[in-house]
């Protein structure tokens, strides 16, 4: 008897993985300076509530990192007509973080087939990190779609 080898084929996962750490110490440079650049980051919620931290800085590196992670785990990095501002980090009705996706960003996810995600984030002070799970329609593959997508507040929660 010959040896057979075995091959095994997989379906795409419908699972996708983002992944961020980010410095506060670099975040702290970067917004305390530039408002206008804080303010094209992250929504006036988002601010609003970092202020009210003890350092507002590490909550802001958890956030940026929180939206870094979202946009590997959806593999089109930001791109396109896509905005900073479009994912947007809320607190749940428990305390969770729970993500909030708004206008081409959103649209572009619904396309993709994200049908839920997870989201944790944590910080220190020195430095944020931020993991995103998202997960496919059954039977869908990641792609990127092309040309104009239209305006929706797809809400993922």
């Amino acid at each position: 008897m010959g040896s057979r080898e075995k091959s095994l084929s997989f379906d795409p996962a419908p699972f996708r993985i983002g992944i961020d750490l980010v410095e506060v110490g670099k975040v702290r440079k970067i917004f305390e300076r530039r408002k206008a650049v804080r303010e094209s980051i992250f929504t006036s919620e988002e601010l609003r509530r970092s202020w009210e931290q003890k350092d507002p800085y590490s909550c802001l590196a958890a956030l940026f990192a929180s939206k870094e992670a979202f946009f590997k785990a959806l593999g089109t990095g930001l791109s396109g007509e896509m905005d900073w501002r479009d994912v947007e980090v809320q607190r749940g009705t428990s305390g969770t973080p729970v993500l909030r996706l708004w206008r081409k960003t959103a649209q572009l996810a619904h396309e993709m087939g994200v049908v839920k995600y997870a989201l944790s984030l944590s910080h220190t002070k020195d430095y944020g990190i931020a993991m995103v799970l998202l997960e496919l329609a059954a039977g869908q593959k990641p792609l990127t779609p092309q040309g104009s997508i239209p305006e929706t507040d797809l809400n993922l929660i």
